[in-house]
């Protein structure tokens, strides 16, 4: 028996501990990403900051300079609060156009990502307290006979306007980058990594245990069914260790029914419980996190589909952008690079002992490879850019990944180069399936024949 509680209670895998904080990060981020908790305590403080320098310059007042007086102190924090009410309208204006103008130019999946910036939350946030002090401050020190000039309180005015200005300028900084199509999905790529080290298998043991769980359950009757409410939800993340150590503890099997991502449709199955005995439908529920849309905390499909999405809409007859869509395949390779070296079965938690106690369902290598290019390749079959960077796109993904997962995108080429046949003439087919990593600009040097399904290119060597 283990020395450590901790091993004990979480397990003997690595990260086991890690992967239960992080379940508890994405339940404290949908917290603390709504509009009213920070801002709530921003507002707050301010409050109490202004009644406390007031009080204390009336009781303890100070003089730096004799052409202060209680009125103009007073006139100064009243403009103040009213510049301030006003600027963070205007502010939230421009903030919204932004918003608006970037969802319209990737998708509407990337509402949510704009919507939780942390830049754009505490900004409003300081605009907010910076006029809730103005205006409680005023009414403390005009209020009477007040004949005292709030020092204190009128260099802490001054710095709550400096810094506003300062958050204004990072907020403005980071919208502006954030609009940007490399940041965006560079973003999605670099979330993307976190999300398939966690949810798939790291070794290949593993993964033959879960293919073989998941099988085996096709021939058993659960002892209990948590079902989704009368509302249809999406499964948005879970905590893998919190219901595998549930089920440890009561010798039981959970199966989590719906993949990540999926929409539930109300009353549907959540979970299953395999064992001797129901277990707390409370701590069960605890576990598994519902939402209105996907996100990319345990999905690593979302993350394919919000660059198809960027890429589509790229390709679509009102934008005709086809280098963006080259931008989104260049990061559609390295994902599927970085999934190719991965176990992608169905996922399975085990205990220190080896048994099976959480299943879970997962995209599978074609599934991905699927979702990565079927809908590009269908919008942009007639454009260059497109078939040449998608091509190779392939050819090197075919050289690099391993044997078995070469069928699916050899597949993809085959698909790839009917496509281009049907979508555009005869004479001027050859160019279109060259391989070239920029699209168009950077084909592969040297002599390159290609034939396939009809088409022949050749690419001269040299310049």
């Amino acid at each position: 028996m283990s020395g450590d509680p901790a091993a004990e209670r979480y397990g003997s895998a690595p990260g086991s501990f890690r992967d239960e904080l992080r379940f508890a990060r994405i339940s404290a981020r949908r917290v603390w990403g709504s509009y009213w908790l920070v801002p709530s305590l921003y507002v707050l403080g301010a409050l109490m900051l202004s009644v406390v320098l007031v009080r204390w310059d009336q009781n303890d007042p100070i003089e730096l300079t004799q052409s202060i007086s209680a009125s103009s102190a007073s006139t100064a924090l009243s403009a103040l609060g009213s510049g301030m009410l006003t600027f963070t309208g205007f502010v939230t204006s421009v903030v919204l156009m932004l918003v608006q103008f970037g969802s319209s130019q990737f998708s509407p999946r990337f509402v949510a990502r704009f919507r939780r910036s942390r830049t754009l939350m505490y900004a409003l946030s300081t605009f907010s307290a910076t006029f809730l002090f103005a205006l409680v401050s005023t009414t403390q020190v005009g209020r009477g006979s007040a004949d005292f000039v709030p020092t204190r309180t009128l260099i802490a005015a001054l710095l709550l306007t400096l810094l506003s200005i300062l958050m204004f300028l990072v907020l403005i900084n980071s919208t502006s980058n954030g609009l940007r199509v490399a940041r965006v999905v560079q973003a999605v790529d670099r979330l993307a990594r976190d999300v398939f080290d966690t949810t798939y298998p790291s070794n290949a043991s593993d993964a033959d245990a879960a293919t073989a769980t998941a099988e085996s359950l096709r021939d058993r009757t659960p002892v209990q069914t948590i079902y989704v409410g009368p509302v249809g939800r999406v499964v948005v993340a879970f905590d893998q260790k919190g219901l595998s150590h549930l089920a440890q503890r009561h010798g039981a099997l959970i199966e989590l029914v719906p993949a990540i991502g999926d929409h539930v449709r109300s009353g549907g199955p959540l979970l299953h419980i395999y064992g001797s005995h129901e277990l707390s439908e409370h701590r069960l529920r605890r576990y598994v996190a519902l939402g209105d849309e996907r996100t990319l905390d345990d999905d690593p499909a979302f993350a394919f589909r919000l660059l198809v999405d960027v890429a589509s809409k790229a390709l679509s007859p009102a934008v005709n952008d086809p280098t963006t869509a080259v931008q989104c395949l260049d990061r559609i390779e390295d994902l599927l690079r970085y999934a190719a070296a991965k176990q992608l079965s169905a996922g399975v938690v085990t205990d220190a002992h080896g048994s099976a106690r959480l299943v879970y369902r997962t995209p599978t290598w074609d599934d991905l490879v699927e979702l990565a290019l079927d809908e590009i390749r269908a919008f942009g079959a007639s454009q260059y850019q497109v078939a040449r960077r998608m091509r190779a796109l392939l050819d090197d993904l075919i050289t690099d990944v391993p044997e078995n997962r070469r069928p699916a995108l050899q597949r993809q080429r085959d698909l790839l180069l009917d496509a281009v046949t049907t979508a555009i003439p005869q004479g001027q087919r050859a160019d279109a399936v060259v391989p070239d990593r920029q699209g168009i600009g950077m084909a592969r040097t040297g002599p390159a024949a290609i034939t396939s399904g009809g088409v022949t290119a050749v690419h001269p060597a040299g310049p």
